[in-house]
């Protein structure tokens, strides 16, 4: 009972994590402002990375490069020195190690004659033991074959497509909704010396922004801080600053799959089974 128990409490205590980590949200923020990027990446509370050099990921970074073993000099310490080689070759070691005939003594079972070993024609000669048949195990009733499924046609991979699309239209727009641009600052002075040139600047450049965060919020779900875009008349310098915080949960994703797994199943692929053993059963009745 008491290892059940504990595993019940592990078992709880994972679930508790992936929850926490599917409702707690990811942060992430980015700016622009005096010709410096800045960005940061985290977790809740926790910083994950950011561009000064903090973070979870530089912490873990420095703590293998001071586990890191330093790499050892090559030294030539092991070499055995030149005083302690020999003098004498290794032809004269062998010259003086060798054996003369009259020391050499053989014994009897060197000198015995080899009859035993047999040769190879009396080992071809001899017959061949007869190979007992194995028996076969009894053979399996083998399943009946299923018919090979016809391959679908243009138009039938046509319409699973548009049906993957249609059930995936509201969770996929549910996903894109979950992330948060909130924060959103612009700060835009397009400059130029000629007054026409600049005005055109300006045109276009509103142009631009205006219309690329009314896209984004269709999309997305974006809070706006300041919004500034002026034209510099005259001045010789741009700027250019803008930042922007992100915020999104992963729970959002799980949701967004299960909504269009249940949308698929209950609206085209069941029906579609139905109507297949429908088919099916007016085929046969006709035959």
């Amino acid at each position: 009972m008491i290892v059940l128990k504990i595993l019940l409490y592990l078992l709880l205590a994972i679930f508790g994590i992936i929850l926490l980590l599917f409702i707690l949200p990811v942060r992430a923020e980015a700016s622009f402002i005096g010709g410096r990027f800045r960005y940061k990446v985290g977790f809740w509370l926790l910083n994950i990375m950011d561009s000064e050099g903090g973070g979870l990921l530089e912490r873990l970074k420095k703590r293998r490069r001071s586990k890191a073993p330093e790499p050892e000099d090559d030294d030539d310490d092991w070499a055995m020195p030149e005083d302690s080689v020999p003098s004498g070759t290794y032809d004269d070691e062998a010259k003086e190690t060798s054996v003369s005939g009259d020391d050499v003594q053989f014994t009897a079972e060197d000198t015995a004659p080899a009859e035993d070993i047999p040769s190879a024609e009396s080992v071809s000669e001899s017959p061949a033991e007869p190979v007992r048949e194995e028996k076969e195990p009894h053979k399996k009733r083998r399943k009946k074959e299923k018919p090979p499924r016809e391959p679908r046609t243009l138009g039938e991979k046509v319409e699973f497509l548009m049906d993957l699309w249609r059930a995936a239209d509201r969770p996929a727009l549910k996903v894109l909704k979950g992330f948060h641009f909130y924060d959103l600052y612009i700060d835009f002075i397009p400059a130029n010396e000629d007054a026409y040139k600049c005005a055109v600047n300006y045109g276009r450049i509103s142009g631009l922004v205006y219309n690329l965060l009314g896209f984004m919020s269709a999309l997305f779900t974006v809070r706006l801080q300041t919004v500034d875009i002026n034209a510099g008349f005259g001045l010789k310098e741009s700027r250019w600053d803008a930042a922007v915080k992100l915020r999104f949960r992963l729970g959002t994703m799980v949701i967004a799959g299960v909504w269009f797994l249940i949308t698929y199943i209950f609206r085209y692929f069941i029906p579609e089974m139905m109507q297949q053993m429908k088919l099916k059963k007016t085929a046969a009745r006709q035959k």
